[in-house]
């Protein structure tokens, strides 16, 4: 029977791994800076953005599925052509063409572009202002105030609606993409939290839902104190 059990698991984990596939992107200009474009997949509800140094991420994208990369009031229309990475060299006004091509860079790197959810499963977001207008100082328990949905039992922080069948419904917590914990972020270094709380592109580390934590850049902090 614990054979059994194990092996209904194994071939859980290896099913949503396998349907949740990453598929990276970049945006550049011709002189290599990133653009925060908008990725929409024709035909699907399915959609993301690039962030500041023009990465994005997706997940089961088809090989005749076919992508709209939007910047600004421009609209460049990709075919995805069984590609598993799409490397974009954005033309601008008086640039002749773009240029598209796969990378064998961005079909390595996993899930790590892959930010937010190409559809509507995340939470409406918080926002900086409002988790320091709770009073914390502390990220955890400002998060919780601000997301109802949120618990925090025995040392983990939960999802109300998940209980998971390895004895953890911990939430899996990135910060910046990287994985971590709430405690070894400072919630004034925070821009932004969106907590994704239905099936995500993150396979079985995420099965309980996701935190995603946003730092202020440089940038963010000086304006923030003009």
């Amino acid at each position: 029977m614990k054979r059994l059990f194990i092996l209904l698991v194994s071939a859980f984990i290896s099913v949503s791994l396998s349907a949740q596939e990453p598929f990276n992107g970049l945006v550049t200009r011709l002189d290599g800076a990133g653009i925060k474009a908008t990725v929409r997949v024709k035909g699907s509800d399915k959609w993301t953005k690039a962030d500041g140094k023009g990465r994005f991420g997706l997940t089961d994208i088809k090989a005749d599925d076919t992508l709209y990369i939007i910047y600004r009031r421009d609209t460049l229309e990709v075919a995805v052509e069984g590609r598993k990475s799409l490397s974009i060299v954005w033309a601008e006004e008086g640039e002749t063409y773009s240029r598209v091509e796969e990378s064998e860079e961005l079909s390595n790197y996993g899930y790590g572009y892959v930010k937010r959810r190409e559809s509507t499963d995340f939470s409406s977001g918080i926002s900086d202002d409002r988790l320091r207008a709770t009073g914390s100082s502390n990220l955890l328990e400002a998060l919780l105030i601000c997301c109802p949905s949120l618990r925090y039992i025995n040392g983990e922080l939960c999802l109300r609606t998940q209980n998971s069948i390895n004895g953890s419904s911990a939430v899996l917590i990135l910060c910046d993409g990287m994985e971590t914990r709430l405690e070894l972020i400072n919630i004034y270094d925070v821009k932004s939290v969106e907590v994704l709380k239905g099936p995500n592109m993150y396979g079985f580390r995420g099965v309980n839902g996701v935190v995603l934590v946003t730092t202020m850049t440089a940038e963010d902090a000086l304006n923030r104190n003009r």
